[in-house]
């Protein structure tokens, strides 16, 4: 009896360790934010408050105007990052992911037991892979779950309206630490329209009183009434077509991923338990998760980035539309759970000997910190010398301001907001794409080196890449598995050309 017992809690300690084995990989700067966040955090508690609103980093667009609505993110990543390093900083995202994951779990569970939301879980976790690097996103995955922990308990009549006043205070902590703070109150929002539409004035009266104050709070942030407004503006002036922002239709047919199918059946399962609560019991139809639901499977299916947001609502309301359709009987729930503990042993096991690989790449490595190498080619930059202006590629933007901020500025980083748009349509891929426009801009910059990721598969990344290899006026300098330096064939240059420089072909770069 007393394994039996066990057997829930063991089955929701596998299922957090195999969630926290897949997040435990090896971090990778160079085509990450990660490093500008951390840079960012620093310049913030040195005083350097520039940063909330001007481009900062970039020689070719210092001035223009950006609202750096993570601020805050920045900050306490660099606070754990200087206090213990990469590797506490990987523990400290794992921990926040965990507590995320176990709060949409917990609520998963209570409706269908541990065993069947484990089952769910498992195919789940994928597309919460999806958003696996160290980014302000998590804040939102927790906070999210909060809210909608706290609503439904509110429902319930489990906690008192004064138990809610911590959510104005999340909602500032929110605002200040991603852009995804509006799902605060829209969250709020989807249940108070559940509880008008069954009159229910008690907990009506309550969100409606609480929720102008959650609204009014994201005010509280440096930009004031732009920050409230950000994530509604932060398109207008998107001059870069990022992979992450697309839709399913469209990338499916460009960048091969699993994930892809995972959502479209985890969307089809989520489908079908409304579909069903509505013919067999639609009196236990819930009006929240409905809305819910419907908003982020849109949000999912124009965006891969929110695969992961979709994930985690997806595994609460799944488990409550199936609670609602049916009841597991306490020994299919036993036999459920042993088959559950046996497969996610299994899932380790495999996960540890590296053999899941073949199926899924993620799963190379376990190990907490900095990718071996990963920090390579900045040391090799700085220990020679080594002088801009710098051209690079759009990914390792945040890789360099973490390296060589304030020793060098760099032409572009990974925030399409943070340019004019047409930086990107006019300047920056026309000089990868041409050759002559690259010469103008060249000359227009007097570029000295460029750091290139030669992992970028955008089609100007590729043809600039392909050309610059044989351009007699640069040579290679430095390279290893994720990045390239060249600099430019004059007499500042001669004497680190002379003890570095070779002939790399592209075959030699993809081997190393």
């Amino acid at each position: 009896m007393i394994i039996n017992g066990a057997l829930p809690k063991l089955a929701l300690l596998l299922i957090l360790a195999v969630y926290g084995l897949f997040l435990a990989r090896p971090l990778n700067l160079v085509t990450a934010d990660l490093g500008r966040h951390i840079k960012n955090g620093e310049l913030i508690l040195s005083g350097h408050y520039e940063v909330l609103k001007t481009n900062y980093y970039s020689y070719t667009q210092s001035d223009f105007p950006v609202l750096n609505h993570h601020w805050l993110s920045g900050v306490i990543f660099y606070a754990v990052w200087k206090i213990s390093g990469f590797v506490g900083l990987h523990l400290f995202f794992i921990f926040l992911s965990l507590a995320a994951f176990l709060i949409f779990f917990d609520i998963a569970r209570k409706k269908t037991g541990v065993g069947l939301a484990a089952v769910m879980a498992i195919f789940i976790i994928p597309l919460l892979l999806e958003r696996d690097e160290i980014r302000p996103e998590i804040f939102s995955y927790l906070f999210s779950g909060i809210f909608l922990w706290l609503m439904l308990k509110h429902r319930e009549g489990r906690v008192q309206w004064q138990t809610l006043l911590i959510l104005p205070i999340i909602e500032i902590l929110w605002v200040n630490l991603h852009i995804y703070f509006f799902l605060g109150p829209v969250i709020m929002g989807v249940f108070m329209l559940e509880e008008l539409i069954f009159k229910n004035s008690r907990a009506f009266k309550d969100l409606g009183i609480l929720l102008p104050t959650v609204v009014l709070s994201t005010l509280i942030n440096p930009h004031g009434f732009k920050g409230m407004l950000a994530p509604f503006s932060i398109f207008k002036n998107f001059g870069y077509r990022l992979a992450e922002n697309q839709s399913v239709w469209f990338i499916e047919k460009i960048l091969p991923n699993p994930n892809y199918l995972i959502f479209k059946i985890i969307f089809l399962i989520l489908a079908l338990s409304f579909v069903f609560v509505f013919l067999r019991n639609r009196r236990e139809l819930n009006i929240s998760y409905l809305l819910l639901a419907a908003g982020f499977s849109a949000a999912g299916w124009l965006a891969i980035r929110n695969f992961a947001i979709f994930g985690f609502f997806a595994l609460p309301i799944a488990a409550g539309n199936w609670a609602a359709i049916f009841k597991l009987k306490p020994k299919t729930e036993y036999w459920l759970n042993r088959t559950v503990l046996t497969s996610l042993v299994l899932i380790i096991l495999i996960t540890v000997s590296g053999e899941l690989n073949a199926l899924y790449p993620r799963a190379s490595e376990i190990k907490l910190g900095l990718e071996k190498g990963n920090d390579n080619a900045l040391e090799f930059f700085k220990a020679n010398n080594l002088a801009g202006p710098i051209f690079n590629n759009y990914d390792m933007g945040g890789y360099l301001i973490y390296g060589l901020y304030p020793q060098e500025k760099i032409f572009v980083d990974n925030r399409p907001e943070a340019y004019p748009a047409d930086f990107f349509t006019e300047i920056y891929i026309p000089m990868q794409e041409s050759k002559k426009i690259w010469d103008e801009q060249n000359n227009f910059y007097k570029l000295n080196a460029i750091i290139f990721s030669y992992r970028d598969y955008t089609p100007w990344g590729q043809t600039f890449f392909t050309r610059i290899l044989t351009d007699p006026e640069w040579t290679a300098v430095f390279a290893n598995k994720r990045v390239i330096i060249l600099l430019k064939n004059n007499d500042a240059n001669k004497d680190i050309i002379a003890k570095y420089g070779k002939s790399l072909s592209i075959k030699h770069q993809k081997n190393n």
